[in-house]
């Protein structure tokens, strides 16, 4: 403390000693990896509804999508917490557009007198046959004996006369002209790992798609002018001093019929961070910036910008040159003419996103991601980006994909990942990194297998796998496409994953999800093959959950893990709860680090999970949270290694399997 203590008095100091426990998982998160036409691109997005999902990564769709992409909006449907990764190909392309200064600005046009300028008229007149069709509509035009500032707009033509949006205040004469392009639409090609922070030096905005594909090219920035805002910033006499400042901007789709649609926005922007004489351009009711850089990149799920040097002309400048710069600029994102002016639109309005492509899928780079009838192509090359993105090893955009792998101090924390729909390659990389997290759970399937038969080959030789934290599910089944209305067949984890969520949520995590009300699918399926008695038991002994179709329901019949050894943990409600216990112990002891060795920090330990567990013991208060037979805790610390030891001795209870039921009769 800052208080001299010399002085006689009494001091109190507070050391908080305390404990609140944080609370136990709320909503349960799944991890998935898909590849679709849109999204943002090689990196882990945190998702927060179904609607989030749809909107960000397109609708399910099999011709277009890979199975998982179904799997994950299943999940969707019963949890607020997902992470997803969109895959997409090396030689992928971002679509963008840039508003850039125009390199030679100007073009002389015809020769001297074929055009009379009159200073304090709007007309040009005794316009020469020759040249007259050279300037169109909505170009811009001022005499070769002016500069660019004295630049007016042709707003109409009639017979040898152009009309100017204002009166001319250049040099009366007759004399040749110039033509005025200085800004334009371009565009650039952006490699799909190449990170946009500034736009290039001779441009004023850019403008570049979340992600990859050629899906983006569809669309369009274009809005109106803000009159009401630029009356915020007024001279003396009351007229606005910034005019063109303001727009209000939205995201246009072009359609295949050429119609167009409003798919974002609009948003009231400053086409500049401040006004031309330094004041940041806010919302005097909240205070938020208008500035388009910071709207657009905050509120759009399509599209982000970046500015570049050249934004300056737009406030730094003699007044008249700004505002002929952001009038220029204005009109080419403009959806009409602007109001209270007689400026006029180009022919070509909006900055519409180019260059966008999926790339190609195979090694040879000769055929794309998506054929010529839209169909998603997929072989070797995509699927092992795939397989690196699940065990965390794909170089992402941001940095996000190699985190999933981080245990001790987490960034994402996955209770499931799924990986149904994949090839058993892939689905060994969702194993791997729950089996290396042990922290969360992994669902996977045997393939598209039209006997049990070949799953029980498939367990042998395409999933052996040996894992308590993974299930394997059997049985792909056809359904009723809810996107496209066709019939598909998609995996069993479609409904594993809906079915574990869901019991989650109702119950607890450590309820098995098998039998009928718990595990019910409640929608028409068609199996690849129904197994019989005898083969479910095989399915059951080579630890494979079957689906079992009776009169009462379809669902789940058996609920084992990978684990191929006589455990508890090959049973799911036990794997899941020990996972669960994994996740939940360091956040309740890692404020013990660099404490010192005391009696007491080292009790807390104890204290803590005891605390911790005491609800999921056969004592509890809660009926569905009863998950213990039994659990001891033992805690020391080594002084040697400056390590403190805690030993967890846990004993699930088991599940009733098997009901036996004896009858005599006398």
């Amino acid at each position: 403390m800052l208080t001299d203590r010399r002085e006689p008095g009494v001091y109190v100091d507070i050391e908080d000693l305390s404990y609140s426990a944080p609370t136990s998982a709320v909503g349960r998160s799944v991890f998935c990896v898909g590849v679709c036409d849109r999204g943002p691109h090689n990196r882990i997005v945190t998702l927060t509804s179904e609607q989030d999902f749809l909107e960000t990564f397109g609708k399910p769709n099999f011709h277009r999508t890979s199975m998982s992409h179904y799997c994950m909006d299943k999940a969707m449907q019963y949890t607020n917490q997902g992470l997803y990764i969109r895959v997409s190909p090396e030689d992928a392309l971002i679509a963008n557009c840039i508003v850039s200064a125009n390199t030679t600005p100007s073009t002389t046009i015809g020769v001297a007198s074929e055009f009379t300028f009159t200073n304090a008229s709007n007309l040009i007149t005794n316009i020469d046959a020759t040249v007259y069709n050279d300037f169109d509509i909505g170009d811009w035009i001022y005499s070769t004996d002016d500069t660019i500032s004295e630049s007016r707009q042709i707003i109409a033509k009639d017979s040898n006369t152009y009309t100017l949006d204002s009166e001319y205040t250049g040099t009366s004469g007759s004399t040749a002209a110039n033509k005025y392009i200085p800004y334009e639409i371009t565009s650039t090609s952006i490699a799909y790992d190449e990170k946009v922070e500034e736009a290039p030096v001779n441009s004023i905005y850019e403008f570049y798609a979340v992600g990859t594909g050629k899906y983006y090219n569809n669309f369009i920035v274009k809005g109106v002018r803000n009159v009401s805002l630029e009356k915020q910033f007024v001279d003396q006499n009351g007229n606005a001093k910034y005019k063109y400042l303001f727009m209000d901007i939205a995201i246009y789709e072009v359609k295949k019929d050429g119609t167009e649609r409003k798919v974002e926005g609009p948003w009231t922007v400053s086409l500049t961070k401040t006004t031309p004489d330094g004041q940041k351009i806010r919302s005097l009711t909240s205070g938020n910036l208008y500035y388009i850089e910071d709207v657009i990149n905050k509120r759009s799920k399509l599209i982000q910008i970046a500015t570049g040097q050249k934004l300056q002309d737009l406030y730094i400048g003699s007044d008249t040159d700004t505002e002929l710069a952001r009038a220029q600029v204005m009109l080419l994102l403009s959806l009409g003419n602007p109001v209270a002016s007689n400026l006029v639109v180009p022919t070509v309005i909006g900055a519409q996103l180019q260059n966008g492509y999926d790339g190609t899928a195979d090694t040879s780079n000769l055929l794309p991601l998506y054929d010529s009838a839209d169909h998603l192509y997929m072989d070797d090359k995509l699927f092992g980006m795939v397989k690196l993105a699940y065990i965390g090893s794909l170089t992402s955009y941001d940095g996000t994909i190699e985190q999933i792998k981080e245990v001790t101090y987490p960034w994402f924390t996955p209770d499931y990942i799924i990986t149904g729909g994949w090839n058993n390659d892939i689905q060994d990389g969702g194993r791997q990194l729950a089996d290396y997290r042990q922290d969360c759970f992994h669902l996977g399937d045997t393939g598209d297998n039209y006997s049990y038969d070949d799953d029980l080959d498939a367990r042998l030789n395409s999933v052996p796998w040996n894992n308590f934290t993974s299930m394997l599910y059997t049985q792909f089944r056809k359904v009723r496409d809810p996107y496209t209305g066709e019939m598909m067949n998609i995996t069993p984890v479609y409904h594993a994953i809906a079915s574990h969520l869901m019991v989650d949520g109702n119950y607890f995590l450590s309820e098995p999800v098998a039998g009928i009300e718990k595990g019910a699918i409640s929608e028409p399926i068609e199996l690849e093959y129904k197994a019989n008695h005898t083969e479910r038991g095989d399915l059951g002994d080579a630890e494979l959950n079957c689906t079992i179709v009776e009169p009462e329901g379809k669902y789940f019949l058996t609920q084992f893990t990978t684990w191929k050894r006589l455990s508890i943990l090959k049973r799911a409600h036990a794997a899941k709860f020990v996972c669960f216990v994994r996740k939940m112990i360091p956040p309740l002891v890692k404020d013990l680090l660099e404490r010192k060795g005391t009696d007491y920090w080292v009790n807390q330990a104890q204290l803590r999970i005891d605390k911790f567990l005491k609800p999921y013991g056969t004592g509890g208060p809660v009926e569905v949270l009863k998950t213990l037979r039994s659990y001891s805790i033992t805690v020391n610390f080594d002084e040697d290694a400056s390590e403190l030891n805690v030993y967890l001795i846990l004993k699930p209870i088991g599940v009733i399997e098997r009901i036996n039921v004896y009858i005599a009769v006398e």
